[in-house]
């Protein structure tokens, strides 16, 4: 909906020293005021390699929409072979479009722009713009705003924008209508900002609330002729207009001592990773993994825990010896509940294991160290005793010819035969119910081809992934781990340390899908997303983002006919409230949906079945949903002969041992 100007403005029209520009400046569009402020907002943003933007239609966001659409075919039409290319993608619900670019951000390290009108399409961004502050994920939101004489009055589609996402940003600015009494570098130096922002320590949303006053549309309109004079050297460069260099986190000498000092006095230590998300520091975990000769207890979110990298070639196989996969299981069984260390050093951040943390609570070891870039304090028992808040990568080039060198003792080999024994119970029982959500997410994890990514949707799918996902390049008990995918996936993903993708900030269910289409544009490769029927339902309208997408998201949804995790919770034994109010049962087949969407669509019956359905849409790379049909009752059963199988051979083996 329009607004009217207001009167006090007009000095921004005619006089003699104006014109009216009938050509561009360049890849600038600059019919009026608002344009031109629009052009060089994206102009910035691209100079800087902030190259994706993904829109939702409005009407007061005209001036930015047209920008983008204006850069992006002076790019075509220039057809700039080696040039930064942007890309764009229209998303019209404002939710979805900014899991999106949250997915984006998680694959890239680098924030996607999100474009929206007025009103509560910004604010229909805010459970994406919570996961990002909490993950730590860069994310860039323009949104377009009424004039400020419009605001409190009651014009349609206006709210209070300005701090609209509160302390979740870490920045945000109030950019004011355009007006040629502001000078254009303004626009830039706040661009510049914000993008830093964006990028530093901890990464994270930053929001630009962009007012505009009619015309929205490129209406030509007189621009002072001196107006972009102070822009004159910056137009003719491709550098932004103030250029912030990225800093490394290190401790001071002292917090190295220290960290040096607990390493070097403890026998005895187990070494954990959580979340890392470039594989920089995936390889500095290794490294160090190779030099304490500790156990090293993987989370899923590490890269380490389903495919890990290869050791350093002076000592092959090295890491084999010590990781731990199935780690959490441990957990279930008392010789292990009651495993003495001095120290534990976690890297990264937050972890998925809910025993592992209820144990370091019961047992309080006499050094709790933290090592991540963040922060933010991810100790809920409260026995941290040092954190160093720092970049992984060049903390442990320094650390490693300050430690002593060790072997591994026979308590690590122990614990790690313990985690071979569990890889063997879980391939025995699954093989006796092979059409159950952890034999398919374990399947999943067998059948990834090395270079396309994985993203795990919330509740079950991600605790099973982390508990019975295959570990490839394992221990001698399980062989080389491989796979058996037979995609032709394209793209430049790492293989080795497998991209896998998960919204564990705060744990939703929702954005799954575009999230992992997101996740697929950043990494440039194909991706399979698990998650689970409510998951699909909360974002059943991103299905249609995947068949635009060049890179190809097959979607498994293990359809259990409502809220399986609910069943693994005290409340399952109050059957008058239960199935109504938490199993919440629905009755869908995703089957209309993917046709509606066209996408192609399985529904297979066994474990062969899916394994030739899931090969096929590797084959076919296009989008595609696989619905695995499961019981909730059932998959409870399953879970509990697990636990109690890994407890009563995990505890046979300490006993003889």
């Amino acid at each position: 909906m329009g607004s009217r100007p207001s009167n006090h403005h007009q000095d921004c029209g005619p006089n003699s020293n104006s014109f009216t520009p009938t050509t561009s400046l360049n890849s600038l569009n600059s019919a009026n005021i608002n344009s031109l402020w629009g052009s060089l907002l994206v102009e910035e943003l691209i100079r800087n390699h902030i190259t994706y933007f993904v829109i939702s239609p409005g009407s007061r966001s005209t001036p930015l929409t047209v920008a983008i659409a204006h850069h992006l075919q002076f790019q075509s039409e220039k057809n700039q072979s080696g040039k930064i290319q942007s890309k764009k993608i229209i998303c019209v619900d404002e939710r979805a479009a900014a899991f999106h670019a949250l997915g984006y951000g998680r694959a890239t390290g680098n924030p996607a722009v999100l474009v929206c009108s007025s009103g509560t399409a910004a604010a229909n961004y805010y459970p994406a713009v919570i996961e990002a502050a909490i993950d730590a994920i860069p994310l860039l939101i323009l949104s377009a705003d009424r004039p400020p004489e419009l605001l409190q009055t009651g014009a349609n589609q206006t709210i209070q924008q300005p701090h609209l996402y509160g302390h979740y940003v870490r920045w945000d600015v109030d950019i004011p209508c355009p007006d040629q009494h502001i000078m254009p570098q303004v626009v830039l130096t706040t661009v510049d900002q914000a993008v830093h922002r964006c990028r530093s320590t901890p990464k994270g949303p930053v929001h630009l609330n962009c007012h505009f006053r009619e015309p929205l549309a490129p209406t030509p309109q007189p621009i002072d002729r001196t107006y972009l004079q102070p822009l004159a050297q910056w137009q003719t460069t491709s550098t932004p207009y103030s250029t912030y260099y990225p800093s490394t986190l290190m401790p001071t000498s002292e917090g190295i001592q220290a960290l040096v000092d607990s390493l070097n006095h403890s026998q005895r230590g187990l070494l954990v990773v959580g979340q890392l998300t470039n594989e920089a520091d995936q390889q500095a975990a290794i490294a160090l993994a190779h030099h304490l000769h500790w156990p090293l207890l993987p989370d899923i979110q590490s890269g380490l825990r389903l495919g890990i990298g290869s050791p350093p070639e002076n000592r092959p196989g090295l890491l084999l010896t010590t990781r731990v996969a199935y780690f959490d299981q441990l957990w279930l069984t008392e010789p292990y509940q009651e495993l003495e260390v001095e120290t534990v050093v976690q890297i990264g951040g937050r972890l998925i294991s809910k025993r592992f943390q209820q144990w370091l609570a019961a047992r309080s070891p006499q050094h709790h160290i933290v090592i991540e870039e963040s922060p933010d304090r991810h100790d809920p028992d409260h026995t941290v005793s040092l954190r160093l808040q720092t970049t992984l990568a060049p903390l442990v080039e320094i650390l490693l010819p300050q430690l002593i060198p060790r072997s591994v003792e026979p308590w690590v080999t122990q614990i790690v035969t313990a985690s071979d024994h569990i890889h063997q119970i879980i391939d025995t029982v699954l093989e006796q119910a092979p059409m159950s959500e952890p034999a398919i997410t374990r399947t999943i994890s067998q059948l990834l081809p090395p270079s396309h990514g994985l993203y795990v949707g919330n509740s079950m799918a991600i605790r099973d992934m982390d508990r019975y996902g295959y570990a490839r390049g394992g221990t001698s008990a399980h062989g080389s781990g491989k796979g058996k995918g037979k995609g032709k996936g394209k793209g430049k993903g790492k293989g080795g340390t497998s991209a896998i993708g998960c919204d564990r900030g705060t744990s939703g269910i929702e954005g799954a899908i575009a999230a992992a289409a997101g996740f697929a544009v950043g990494r440039q490769t194909p991706v399979t997303l698990l998650l689970g029927d409510l998951s699909l339902l909360h974002d059943l309208n991103s299905l249609a983002l995947l068949k635009s997408l060049a890179q190809p998201v097959i979607v498994v949804v293990i359809n259990n006919n409502g809220g399986g995790i609910f069943s693994f919770l005290p409340i399952v034994q109050f059957d008058d409230v239960f199935e109504p109010y938490f199993g919440t049962p629905h009755g869908f087949s995703f089957r209309h949906a993917s046709q509606m969407f066209g996408l192609d669509y399985y529904q297979p019956q066994t474990l062969e079945a899916f394994i030739h359905d899931y090969q096929t849409a590797l084959e076919y790379a296009g989008p595609a949903v696989i619905e695995v049909v499961s019981d909730r009752q059932e998959n409870l059963a399953l879970h509990q002969q697990l636990q109690q199988q890994i407890a009563d051979t995990l505890h046979q083996y300490s006993t003889n041992s």
